[in-house]
């Protein structure tokens, strides 16, 4: 009997083991993550070069397309959704009216942005009302999308260095 116990016992550890590395983890990639944010704002720029108010060459527009798509579509699931995922428990569980807010707003955002992207990879802009409905929404959300990301992470930001040495320099 004392042996079942003890062999039961030893069987339960590792699987407890193992799910708390996981859990561990999974809460660490909701804070600071910054190959999630170095994702949107690599996944920004090379979009934000495609917006038909911004003349760039054919061959470089179409290399920026190519790149923008396949960036999207590997680094979007693979930094940004754990780390969007992972981060509802901390919004969930945030005192500070401010994130709070904007970490809504941004949720919704990136819905958005994340659903036209989608559409147009999948359907793409064919010239009608629908397709450019989906452009300008992804367009207008990745341009909302940015500053508000800044701000919400403005503390732990990656481009923080950028505005503390503007500021220092003053």
């Amino acid at each position: 009997m004392v042996y079942q116990e003890m062999k039961e016992a030893v069987a339960e550890q590792p699987d407890r083991r193992i799910t708390d590395a996981l859990s561990q983890w999974w809460q660490g990639l909701s804070y600071r993550n910054k190959a999630a944010e170095w994702s949107l704002y690599f996944m920004f720029v090379t979009g934000f070069l495609l917006w038909n108010q911004i003349s760039v060459p054919w061959p470089v527009e179409r290399l920026l397309l190519v790149v923008h798509v396949v960036s999207s579509l590997l680094l979007f699931p693979v930094t940004v959704v754990p780390f969007w995922l992972s981060h509802r428990s901390l919004l969930a569980r945030s005192k500070k009216k401010l994130l709070k807010v904007t970490g809504q707003l941004i949720d919704y955002i990136l819905l958005g942005c994340m659903a036209s992207g989608l559409f147009l990879v999948l359907l793409g802009n064919r010239g009608d009302d629908l397709g450019w409905f989906a452009y300008m929404v992804h367009l207008v959300t990745a341009l909302v999308l940015v500053p508000l990301l800044i701000r919400h992470a403005a503390k732990w930001s990656v481009l923080k260095p950028l505005w503390s040495w503007s500021f220092k320099s003053k």
